[in-house]
């Protein structure tokens, strides 16, 4: 009890200490509580992301080619169904029939879809509400809804009932229908007993996902909720007068199992079968798994927020502690002569650390809630995930609370056990380093330092080994810049202090050693600033370098022409010859997304982004593209040459693949790579690489040009010629035109387009409407577009993963603010004297000005270290582990943001020195020299 007393009078002694010790130790939990409550919410809400795919199938399995005609294989479902990782599979058969509706009154009120939209519009109209007159109808057998039920109950399988219908939730919504409801089907063809309707009566609603946007981008795809009603097989087979077929299979995967190595490791067989087939992960079911990795990567950002702010709260409560042994040394050794044991001491620097811990974090609890409901008070209609404040937060903010507060008592109370009795009787000393560079400890220093770019460029590195190598290297880089920090104080110091002395006009021994003083105290400081500036730095050089493998580069025509259904070859020189076209530089294209046989790139073992089971093929024009003076595509050659690869590409079934391609799948010129034609099941074709080029940004090219015609992602943009791809893919028509522009002056994109769809509208024999828009379906995309979009989202994000170390640089300068105090206040009697010898209060106030900005320059020096060998160091890392990785990019350092957290951290330096600058030149020297006598 004496312990704890005695503890709490050491710190009410220092109250504004104690009160800014408090306040970053809340702003520390305050941002974890922040970055926590966004992942509470996004779990409590997960659920409604689950109904996307990840409710009862996790997977869809359809044909490649989407066609009508084509049917799943019956032999594919016992095979499935053995698989130890499958839990169920249930076949689909999908129709689209002719319906009408007569909608009853709202019943009993368990389903009313125009509560708050009034009454609904009946039968097919026109307007925001318009629909078919028709529905597509999914056909089962399962006695278990695939999605969840939200009013009545699912299908009747018994062949008794009456033929029932359960729809989905936007469906019932739209056509006015409620439970007890009937919808009439028309027969295509008359039945047996010459019925030519068939009536269905509404049993359940069902909250499936309208499956929205795929027909946009060009990517044809069938999901469970495609179906806008369920019916039972039988009664399909009733109403469509034949036999059922399996449009689609729904697989239900086991908990246990991994869903990414089911998918890789299915997709070559599945592709292999009389009708090809694959996952139907485009859209729907890559968007929940998407989902669930952003959830995933909220959960990541909130432990590593969590860590982030318990060294910040660790950094601070350290400096006070450090500070409090230091001014209490000869206090410490009094206790111990007369009653304290050690042990007793160490408690008590224990103590007072969980007393600091305690107050930061119940006062940042009650911060971060207050903030969380103002938020959800104000932005509660732009909240998609509202705020979530649970048990998880709690946690995590005594963690970065309390665990911060104790890491930091290691030290000190370390340093206090180990006061002496004896040390009572001597004149109280600063713990001072000798202002002298020790080398033994650079050269350790430098060592360790030396090991992140040797595991990253040297040491060759397995799979099962990255993990291990990332944490060596960051550690090993962050011990060796700690271990540098003193011997980089003391050279700042020697080297700026001349120079800041002659900007501020002061004496320049009245700057000189202003931080050597005491060498360890400057040293936390700069490290409390160190540590955010280098995250800050870290994330933006990672951010950007991984960025400038997704921009694309300069060798991407100036735009490309998306257009349906197609223009023959020989009438693409009418678009050529519209303006702003260069007529050299445009090409047709064909393009395909085949599957790769044999799985080179081994995406079963681990798929990323580039190891695809399946590329993107493009036919065209090789001299257009890659010879002559004025190519269209203006490429960086890593493995053979242009003229020996148009020759050779002039003869048919020859390619050029990406460098990376060949990297990953181990090949080089003169091998081939064999492709599963979508529509020519069975009749694979060989392609013999005769090029491998660098080719930056080509997976945003190619999604939002509509080049990936049939999955989600592909390993390789892979260059044909025109003919063979036209026969081996049966493509008719080129369905891209890509080309540059003839000036470098602003194109009229729309107007380029409106010529673009009134051409490809001739085709149809359709006239030009009356505004000049034509009816065919043509997007012209400038890769400018492309690549503004690109950069603003990234950017976005990039900023917004730097707000937690920008974060921690404004809580870290609490810390230093707290330093610069307890620095101005052991050197009262030492600032009496100076201004009794004739130094006046300006020059005394711009010394300490000095003392504050060299801090931060330490802070600078030391952070763009280690932000960019670290932000490298991750970059290098994500080849080998991340999804995103195996494009190499160049090292691309943003200056621009950097010299601005550089600003940042230099203004911060002032500010932290400001306070204690003023209250010392506004003291008199008589009041320095009495307090600096009680103090000292």
């Amino acid at each position: 009890m004496k312990v704890l007393s005695l503890a709490i009078s050491f710190l009410r002694e220092r109250i504004s200490r104690v009160a800014l010790t408090t306040v970053a130790t809340a702003a520390a939990v305050c941002m974890v509580i922040w970055v926590s409550s966004g992942y509470e919410a996004l779990h409590q809400t997960y659920d409604d992301y689950a109904d996307l795919a990840l409710g009862r199938y996790e997977l869809a399995i359809a044909p490649i080619s989407a066609a009508d005609t084509d049917f799943v294989a019956p032999e594919v479902l016992p095979q499935l169904r053995r698989d130890p990782a499958v839990r169920a599979v249930e076949p689909m058969w999908a129709n689209r029939f002719g319906v009408r509706t007569d909608a009853a009154s709202a019943g009993d009120g368990t389903f009313n879809p125009t509560a708050s939209s009034g009454s609904p519009t009946r039968g097919p109209g026109t307007g925001p509400l318009a629909r078919l007159p028709s529905m597509m109808f999914l056909a089962l057998d399962s006695d278990v809804s695939p999605f969840d039920i939200i009013a009545g109950t699912w299908i009747d399988m018994s062949a008794s009932t009456a033929p029932q219908v359960v729809l989905r939730q936007d469906v019932a919504a739209q056509r006015g229908l409620d439970i007890d409801d009937f919808i009439t089907v028309e027969l295509p063809r008359p039945g047996l007993n010459g019925e030519s309707q068939l009536d269905l009566r509404v049993v359940g609603i069902v909250s499936a996902p309208a499956l929205m946007g795929a027909e946009a981008v060009g990517i044809p795809m069938l999901t469970p909720s495609t179906g806008e009603a369920f019916i039972a097989t039988p009664v399909a087979e009733r109403i469509a007068g034949r036999s059922s077929q399996i449009s689609l299979l729904g697989v239900a995967v086991n908990p246990d199992a991994d869903i990414t190595s089911f998918r890789f490791g299915w997709a070559p067989r599945l592709s292999g079968y009389a009708t090809p087939l694959q996952f139907q992960e485009a859209f729907e079911i890559e968007e929940a798994l998407d989902q669930a990795s952003a959830a995933e990567n909220v959960k990541l950002q909130t432990y590593a927020a969590t860590g982030v702010a318990m060294l910040v709260a660790m950094l601070v409560i350290y400096c006070t502690l450090s500070m409090g042994v230091s001014e209490r040394t000869r206090q410490y050794a009094i206790l111990r002569a007369v009653v304290f044991t050690r042990r007793q001491i160490g408690w008590l620097i224990l103590i007072e650390a969980f007393v600091l811990g305690t107050l930061g974090l119940v006062a940042g609890i009650a911060i971060g809630w207050m903030l969380l409901q103002i938020v959800e008070s104000v932005f509660a209609g732009l909240l998609h995930h509202g705020v979530g404040f649970g048990a998880n937060s709690l946690l995590l903010a005594g963690i970065a609370g309390i665990g911060g507060a104790l890491l930091a008592a290691i030290v000190p109370a370390y340093r206090a056990i180990r006061v002496k009795p004896v040390d009572a009787m001597a004149p109280r000393q600063e713990s001072v380093m000798e202002a002298s560079i020790h080398w033994p400890l650079v050269t350790l220093a430098v060592i360790l330092i030396s090991v992140t770019p040797l595991l990253a460029l040297v040491i060759p590195l397995h799979q099962t080994s990255i993990a291990w190598a990332m944490g060596i290297g960051f550690a090993c880089a962050a011990l060796g810049f700690i271990l540098i920090t003193p011997p980089t104080v003391i050279l700042i110091d020697r080297w700026l202090s001349p120079i800041f002395s002659r900007v501020f006009r002061i004496d320049p021994k009245l700057v000189s050693s202003q931080i050597t003083s005491n060498v360890w105290r400057a040293v936390g400081a700069s490290l409390s600033l160190a540590f955010g500036l280098s995250l800050f730095i870290g994330i933006q050089v990672w951010g950007f370098t991984m960025l400038q493998a997704f921009i694309p580069g300069d060798w991407v025509p100036d735009a490309i022409v998306m257009m349906e259904p197609g223009l023959p070859p020989d009438r693409v020189a009418e678009f050529a010859a519209l303006p702003d076209v260069d007529a050299s530089r445009c090409l047709p294209l064909v393009v395909e997304q085949p599957r790769l046989a044999g799985d080179p790139t081994d995406s079963a073992a681990r798929a990323s982004v580039v190891r695809q089971d399946n590329v993107v093929i493009v036919g065209l024009d090789p001299l257009g593209a890659f010879g002559g003076e004025t190519p269209l595509l203006k490429l960086e050659w890593t493995a053979g040459d242009p003229v020996a690869a148009v020759e050779r590409m002039k003869q048919g079934h020859a390619c050029v693949v990406p460098n990376h391609f060949l990297v990953e799948a181990g090949l080089e010129i003169g091998d081939t790579i064999t492709l599963d034609p979508p529509r020519n099941a069975g009749q694979r074709c060989v392609y013999e690489i005769v090029g491998g080029v660098e080719l930056p940004g080509w997976h945003w090219q190619t999604k939002l040009t509509g080049l990936r015609t049939r999955t989600h992602r592909a390993a390789a943009l892979v260059f044909a010629d025109y003919e063979s791809v036209a026969e081996d893919f049966d493509l008719n028509s080129a369905s891209h035109i890509w080309f540059s522009c003839d000036h470098d002056d602003a194109v009229d994109w729309t107007q380029l387009e409106q010529s673009a769809q009134t051409l490809v509208a001739s085709l149809r024999s359709v006239e030009a409407s009356p505004d000049g828009e034509a009816a065919g379906d043509v997007n012209v995309v400038p890769v400018q577009q492309i690549r503004d979009h690109l950069d603003g989202a990234a950017r976005r994000w990039i900023w917004v993963t730097s707000c937690v170390p920008l974060t921690a640089l404004l809580i870290a300068c609490l810390g230093v603010l707290n330093v610069m105090l307890a620095s101005v206040r052991a050197r009262r009697w030492e600032f009496g004297v100076m201004r009794a010898i004739g130094i006046t209060r300006s020059e005394l106030t711009r010394a300490i000005l000095v003392e504050g900005i060299l801090i931060a320059f330490v802070a600078i020096v030391l952070s763009l270290g280690f932000g960019i060998l670290s932000g490298w160091f991750g970059c290098v890392m994500a080849q080998h582990i991340s999804f995103f990785g195996g494009l190499h990019p160049p090292l691309m350092i943003p200056w621009l943001p950097i010299l601005g957290a550089i600003t940042l951290v230099l203004l911060l330096g002032i500010l932290s020195a400001a306070w204690p600058a003023v209250s010392i030149g506004r003291a008199r020297p008589m009041e320095l020299l009495q307090t600096g006598s009680e103090t000292g």
